[in-house]
């Protein structure tokens, strides 16, 4: 029972920190879909350094050695985590990628290193002292996980604020060395065990794999874990909420496989799976206009299916308990180099978000391989004929889809340029009319064609737009000082009149030379332009006022919201740089969240006048729909600027979000409300 505690109970804080310290680091990072990678890289890495450390200590080491070495190991990590921390992160001045890894090592690596140790070297441990073959406190450890991966978004991140969080993280961890140091004694005082079950074999009774086959059972899954992580946050949000899904559903899979797997499952999965897979391809050829419930059910399902076969196969194919850490260590090293493969290798070696399709073949391909009758315990018939049939249809089907995404000449154009950062993947498009920027599968700015209608503003930005009546409407008089979070193509430049000061804030520099190479709106200017690289908020919060007439708000990570950026404290940032007159622009279109309670909660609490807009579309005038939101602390203002527009009503209570608390899944919630309503 001992062992089994602390197996649960280290697991448990290994997963509530993991997202905890992920949401810490957004605000410096922008939002990116990408922040959950590069975190899972540091924390796969950890992971595996913990497994070698745990191989090491038992198969090198005495009892007596192990016991001293692992006591003052868990006691200087204590000590370690103890210390006051930095209260906000500082990133170092390299590629984020990389930037977050070295960040979370500074800042969490020995607690976690011991955190990430436990679970092998207690069932070692406990093997020696009971005799029984511990597996099975491996489905107790990934049950633990979960647990602690659900209690953060649901229990902990609602009640607490992120300083309460951390402070909490370290005295559970405190108690955690404590229970570790008991379960070190124990060992120490236990007596020569009867009997390890070193030559129990593995339940299938076949001969142990190569550890090539191991890490290649657990590499897969891991790139599908991090794949489909960012196909489901890059249009809705990077927030907790979204990264414990997927790696709630993979931690299951572990469960299942290491709990009671049994080879008669494996058909319905091979049904799930083939069913999801081919789902997964056919949602790409219409994924903008494809709901949310069926983009996350296929992704998740695919997920799903696909890690819990390939667990299983660990799982048939697990050596005998004298092999154990050695094994772990190989599963390990697979689920760090997928989390590795993510977030370093594909952003250089692809120019969009591939990863997932090749996942998902690369799962076909390992089915084929361990289904092939030749092997020494092999699958039944109809399971092997099952992995044939769907290999023949989702195969073509993902082959076809990559095929198609890899094109120059697509349905919208021509693709001029394609690129991939940090913050995503970018698309400049030649159309017959003119040319377009898509930031995964959204428009983020388009351009007509010629010398009089490249100077014309187009989609929410267009004439008649909420953006457009604020711009013409105030102080028409007099030069104006204008601040734009997040730049796209420039298209509010051609706003601007001789005299004004246009002040762009943008994340991602590609962007910066998309919009300078390619379109012209900000060579064609008549305001005078400066563009500032880095996060709009953090940029705006160092900076002396500026004292904005307009202050326009327009950040983007395909349609995901940065949460960051609507906040109570962000909004007070913005506050604080407008003109006692000023006007805060707020674009807030997004198909799943709600924003528009967002804002309004946050204007009520900073005592802001504002007024929801909507603009409809305009196809002769290549304007789209789009929602604004006008801020200013003159009432008055708001009512002038927005009274030939179409208001909109409140849909639903304030829903306010904070640094310490933004409820993703109430805006999801009412946003589908409001869909259901409008159909």
């Amino acid at each position: 029972m001992l062992f089994a505690l602390n197996t649960f109970f280290g697991a448990w804080l290994l997963f509530v920190v993991q997202p905890m310290f992920a949401k810490w680091l957004l605000p410096v990072v922008g939002g990116s879909p990408a922040t959950w990678a590069a975190c899972m890289v540091f924390y796969q890495t950890l992971l595996l350094a913990g497994y070698a450390y745990a191989h090491l200590l038992t198969t090198r080491l005495s009892r007596g050695a192990q016991v001293r070495l692992h006591v003052v190991l868990v006691v200087v990590a204590a000590v370690a985590l103890l210390r006051e921390s930095a209260a906000s992160p500082e990133l170092a001045p390299v590629d984020p990628a990389f930037a977050i890894p070295w960040l979370l090592l500074r800042e969490l690596g020995f607690p976690f290193f011991v955190l990430a140790s436990t679970a092998p070297l207690l069932q070692r441990w406990a093997a020696f002292v009971t005799g029984r073959s511990p597996y099975s406190l491996y489905a107790l450890s990934n049950a633990g996980s979960l647990l602690g991966l659900l209690s953060y978004p649901f229990l902990l991140e609602p009640a607490f604020d992120l300083s309460e969080q951390r402070a909490g993280f370290r005295w559970a961890f405190a108690a955690f060395c404590g229970l570790m140091v008991w379960a070190a004694l124990r060992l120490h005082q236990a007596d020569e065990a009867p009997h390890e079950p070193e030559s129990a074999p593995s339940p299938s009774g076949q001969r142990t794999p190569e550890a090539a086959q191991w890490m290649a059972w657990a590499f897969v899954p891991s790139v599908l874990l991090l794949a489909a992580t960012n196909h489901i946050t890059v249009d809705v949000a990077a927030t907790p909420l979204l990264w414990v899904a997927p790696l709630a559903l993979y931690l299951v899979s572990f469960i299942v496989a290491f709990g009671a797997w049994r080879s008669a499952w494996r058909g319905p999965l091979l049904v799930v799976w083939l069913v999801a897979a081919t789902g997964l391809a056919l949602n790409s050829y219409a994924q903008a206009a494809a709901p949310l419930w069926r983009q996350l059910g296929a992704t998740l399902l695919a997920l799903f299916a696909a890690c819990t076969l390939c667990h299983g196969e660990l799982a048939r194919t697990r050596p005998p308990v004298r092999q154990l850490t050695r094994y772990y260590l190989y599963i390990a090293s697979g689920g760090a180099l997928g989390g590795a493969f993510v977030s370093w290798v594909a952003p250089v070696v692809f120019n969009d978000y591939f990863e997932l399709e090749l996942a998902a073949l690369a799962t076909f391909g390992l089915l084929l391989f361990a289904s092939r009758p030749s092997q020494p315990d092999p699958w039944p018939r109809t399971q092997r004929l099952g992995v044939v049939f769907g290999a023949a249809i989702g195969v073509p089907l993902l082959v076809a889809n990559l095929w198609l995404r890899t094109r120059l000449e697509t349905r919208q154009g021509r693709v001029f340029e394609r690129t991939r950062s940090f913050s995503g993947t970018l698309r400049v498009l030649d159309l017959p009319t003119g040319r377009l920027l898509t930031h995964g599968r959204i428009q983020h700015g388009f351009q007509l064609r010629g010398d009089v209608e490249r100077r014309l503003p187009t989609l929410c930005f267009g004439p008649g737009t909420a953006l457009a009546r604020v711009f013409e409407a105030h102080h028409p008089e007099r030069p104006r000082s204008i601040g734009v979070v997040g730049l796209g193509i420039g298209t509010i430049a051609s706003y601007g009149r001789p005299g004004d000061q246009l002040r762009f804030y943008e994340l991602d520099d590609q962007v910066v030379g998309i919009a300078r190479r390619d379109f012209t709106f900000l060579s064609d200017s008549q305001g005078s332009i400066e563009i500032v690289i880095g996060d709009g908020r953090l940029a705006l919060a160092r900076e002396a006022p500026h004292a904005f007439d307009l202050l326009v708000l327009d950040a983007f990570t395909s349609d995901a919201v940065p949460v960051h950026l609507l906040t109570r404290e962000a909004f007070a940032v913005y506050a604080a740089q407008l003109a006692p007159d000023g006007v805060l622009l707020a674009h807030i279109s997004n198909r799943y969240l709600a924003i528009d309670r967002v804002v309004r909660a946050s204007a009520n609490a900073l005592n802001l006048a504002h007024a929801i807009v909507e603009n409809p579309p305009d196809p002769g005038q290549h304007v789209t729909r789009a929602d604004w939101a006008l801020l200013a602390r003159d009432p008055s203002a708001v009512e002038v600027l927005a009274r030939p527009l179409q208001i909109k009503r409140p849909t639903g209570p304030d829903l306010l979000w904070t640094d310490a608390h933004a409820s993703v899944f109430s805006a999801m919630r009412s946003a589908a409300r409001r869909r259901s309503t409008t159909e």
